[in-house]
């Protein structure tokens, strides 16, 4: 038998945090504590703080069990799982490597255009002429929906308002945006004299509607504009201001027929979390094999004239900008399936794809666990689900010709919920890690702090 790579994995959900010196790894679990955790040490003492610190011998990684009821089709006479879960021994100087994953949150990508007149009444866009924007949306979700990634060529100079559009970037969210009779009029030859192009608030809103109306785009994110008049601080047009660019646009959003030279006009795409864009199902239906997102969309907007060239005239004055998604580091489906591999291991059974699963599940005393652990939300606010403490242990090999003797190599996971953390289990996870010689993530040295071993589990 070769020497794997590899680590095997064993995950732990801590619900709790148990450090009385007094009790064993029978007492965890006691009164209905499900998912109690400790550490323990060769005679499977609890050990607090200070005791992992100074602990010179072999210990455990130990937590109860998160079976309500741990006999197997409710009959004891078919045995039993009453007993804790535990790491096999650990010691201190083949641990080769600690680090914490923490609790952060998505952030999902943008994109802004920032449209500024050339000079107090003009604009870099010419009358009779198409302002072109280039949006691609680029990620796993694209991809899944189209098999190819999203984009479209925008119009500047097209409007697409609805009858009766409700506008949701407008500073009165839910007011009706007034739309004439005659439908809107946004053509340069409607202006008042001394304007020169087409008004930049005029290319900006539609901009924001074509997107926002787009049958493809507008399912990855939102558009929304704003104004900065002086440089002063972005807000949303009010309900007057959008009647005077449907009215007959040449005003602009100042609605005063003028287009003063320094204010800006910003369109801002939002694109979707993983949370809103995965595919997603209820406790009692989940499967290991289904698909889920951590990563997000990624957006590109480039202003192009009519064949497709970049926009020289307006260098300088659509400013293009984009903010990378920052990545969740975990999630429901990350904990849920590194739990359910460990009780894999223990030969707990988890039955699936079957019509009759989820009664499966239930008389066998495993319907709990994702119940337990819980789902991600499906809304925008996309947070990180657990917060993680890893322990690389690495036995060397001794004299083991045969290959089957001391080369484990085991990934210990520790499951602690992000709206529960435990700062026991910092204090406990960095005594180990110093008394085990881990180093910094730069390698200038041992770590000192709890912020070190984060640093070394990432921030993307």
């Amino acid at each position: 038998m070769a020497y794997f790579n590899h680590a095997f994995s064993k995950a732990f959900y801590a619900k709790t945090h148990n450090q009385t010196i007094t009790e064993t790894t029978a007492d965890l679990g006691g009164g209905g504590a499900l998912g109690e955790f400790a550490i323990v040490d060769s005679g499977y003492k609890v050990l607090n703080a200070l005791g992992v610190a100074g602990h010179a011998g072999g210990f455990y990684l130990a937590q109860s069990s998160f079976q309500v009821n741990d006999k197997i089709g409710n009959n004891p006479g078919h045995g039993g799982y009453a007993e804790s879960h535990k790491s096999k021994m650990i010691m201190k100087k083949y641990i080769s490597d600690m680090w914490i994953t923490e609790c952060n949150n998505e952030t999902a990508g943008t994109a802004n255009i920032i449209i500024k007149p050339t000079l107090a009444n003009q604009s870099c866009f010419p009358c009779g002429t198409d302002p072109i924007f280039r949006v691609d949306i680029k990620g796993t979700a694209a991809l899944r929906l189209l098999n190819h990634n999203a984009y479209a060529s925008l119009s500047g100079s097209l409007p697409m308002v609805q009858e009766n559009q409700l506008s949701e970037n407008q500073s009165t969210p839910g007011t009706v945006v007034t739309i004439p009779a005659n439908g809107v009029d946004m053509c340069c030859v409607e202006q008042a004299s001394g304007k020169v192009g087409i008004a930049p608030s005029i290319v900006a809103a539609n901009l924001r509607d074509q997107f926002n109306n787009d049958p493809i785009l507008s399912q990855f994110g939102t558009a929304t504009l704003t104004q900065s008049v002086g440089g002063g601080a972005y807000a949303a047009p009010t309900v007057a201001q959008e009647n005077a660019i449907y009215a007959g646009g040449a005003a602009g959003i100042n609605g005063d027929g003028t287009w003063l030279v320094d204010t800006l006009y910003k369109v801002t795409i939002t694109l979707k979390t993983s949370c809103e864009l995965q595919t997603q199902f209820s406790s009692c239906s989940f499967d290991t094999r289904d698909f889920y997102l951590l990563g997000g969309l990624k957006v590109m907007v480039d202003l192009q004239d009519e064949v497709g060239n970049p926009c020289v005239a307006c260098q300088g004055f659509v400013i293009e900008s984009s903010t990378d998604f920052k990545q969740r580091r975990t999630s429901s489906d990350t904990a849920i399936n590194d739990i359910l591999l460990t009780e894999n291991y223990r030969q707990s059974p988890y039955n699936q794809g079957n019509r009759d699963s989820s009664r499966f599940r239930e008389q066998e005393g495993m319907s709990g666990i994702v119940t337990e652990l819980g789902r991600d939300a499906t809304t925008s606010t996309c947070n990180g689900a657990f917060k993680v403490y890893h322990l690389l242990h690495n036995v060397p090999r001794f004299n083991n010709p045969s290959g089957v003797f001391d080369n484990d190599q085991y990934h210990y996971k520790v499951y602690v919920k992000c709206t529960g953390e435990l700062s026991s289990l910092d204090a406990d996870w960095l005594a180990l890690a110093i008394d085990a010689g881990v180093t910094k993530f730069d390698g200038s040295g041992v770590v000192t702090s709890v912020a070190d071993l984060i640093d070394k589990g990432g921030d993307i």
